[in-house]
């Protein structure tokens, strides 16, 4: 049996290559069915599908798959067959009305199918956005964590797959995906309304999501366009724009006073504007006020955290784990130079120095779990003579 997904086009975000230590990565943002008929018309939907249907009966495949293909300037190359059922069966599903994985299920248990390729009709178009924990203005950087409150939204046309809620824990150790927000229309405008509203109405606290990106994005003039919107992405100054209003404040388990402290932070070669939410600082011993300023707060843990917020420290600006430490207490370091690599959500990310400078204090360790905010090491300028 072989299933023919209608002409599915997916959007892809390049994670940038900035070493050896980083392979180029590709990962779908949004996915929408069908095509614009601007894009695919009638008889290349046809071809398309046709090509879908010999690859499958060519190796006598039984069972839901997906077939992947591109479509340059008007011409449509054969990419591979994935043989499970993608993450983007869900705007299928919504257009044709058929549930793909039932089906396949029913294939594999050797049942006969409740329809014909004939049977298979368009209605209407559905949008997907992945609901990722990542932060579009850093370059996509995985953002896990705990979340708070949890609303998801509802409505006809409106569909959620996910499996968190309130409590859940998203783990640096897997996919960032947090949700699929699937919405349906009579066409692709009003779907486009649909999921404009979707969005405002999906509430996911204490955790930087890809929803303030996705309502960015699908309110542009590219998307009514069906553009790639490849230039956006590529645009580090537009990424920046897509950032909520709101700074996301972190699910704390603790009794403890934070406060709120502003970074530049350079990784793989790229300044970033971040915000670490953790612990005041405790006052300085036989500093003035010290005695008044009463006792320290309460620590989270024995892991060392930033203590001064100054200019000296380099927080770590997303949680994962330290992969390898290549810098060494003590060294001289230019800015821009490499400190350590951390992993987090399938990723290699680089922390450079944010200033020339000696090493004084270098709390990284190589294989320990790294939160964000937690302190990476601390770089002192000479000072002038």
């Amino acid at each position: 049996m072989s299933f023919q997904t209608k002409n599915l086009r997916c959007w892809q975000k390049a994670r940038p290559e900035s070493s050896e230590h980083h392979p180029l990565h590709h990962q779908k943002l949004i996915e929408e069915a069908p095509a614009p008929p601007w894009v695919v018309d009638e008889e290349l939907r046809a071809k398309i599908g046709e090509i879908g249907i010999n690859a499958a009966k060519a190796v006598n495949y039984v069972g839901a798959g997906t077939i992947e293909g591109m479509l340059q300037d008007g011409e449509y190359f054969f990419l591979e067959m994935n043989t499970r059922v993608q993450v983007e069966h869900c705007v299928t599903e919504a257009v044709t009305g058929i549930d793909i994985v039932k089906q396949g299920i029913k294939a594999a248990a050797g049942l006969e199918l409740e329809y014909t390729q004939d049977d298979v009709q368009l209605r209407g178009h559905a949008i997907e956005c992945r609901i990722n924990a990542e932060s579009a203005p850093m370059n996509f950087a995985p953002t896990p964590g705990a979340i708070g409150g949890y609303l998801e939204p509802s409505g006809p046309g409106v569909r959620v797959d996910s499996g968190v809620g309130a409590g859940s824990v998203v783990s640096p150790q897997y996919d960032p995906m947090v949700a699929k927000l699937i919405v349906w229309d009579v066409d692709r405008e009003q779907a486009t309304q649909r999921m404009l509203r979707a969005l405002s109405e999906y509430k996911i606290e204490g955790l930087t999501t890809l929803i303030p990106f996705h309502s960015t994005i699908i309110a542009t003039k590219n998307w009514a366009e069906a553009s790639t919107c490849s230039e956006l992405l590529e645009d580090k100054e537009w990424l920046k724009s897509t950032a909520p209003a709101e700074p996301v404040v972190p699910v704390d388990q603790d009794d403890e006073e934070t406060v709120t402290r502003d970074y530049v932070v350079e990784v793989s070669g790229r300044k970033f504007d971040v915000k670490v939410h953790g612990a005041a600082f405790a006052p300085v011993a036989g500093a003035a006020g010290a005695a008044a300023a009463g006792p320290a707060p309460k620590k989270r843990s024995e892991r060392k955290k930033s203590g001064g917020g100054g200019a000296d420290d380099l927080p770590s600006p997303i949680q994962g784990n330290m992969w390898k430490v290549v810098a060494k207490e003590g060294q001289e370091v230019a800015e821009g130079d490499l400190i350590c690599i951390i992993e987090a959500m399938k990723m290699e990310n680089e922390i450079v120095a944010h200033k020339a400078g000696t090493i004084t204090t270098l709390a990284a360790k190589e294989g320990e779990p790294i939160n964000t905010g937690d302190l990476i090491a601390t770089i002192k300028a000479a000072e002038a003579e």
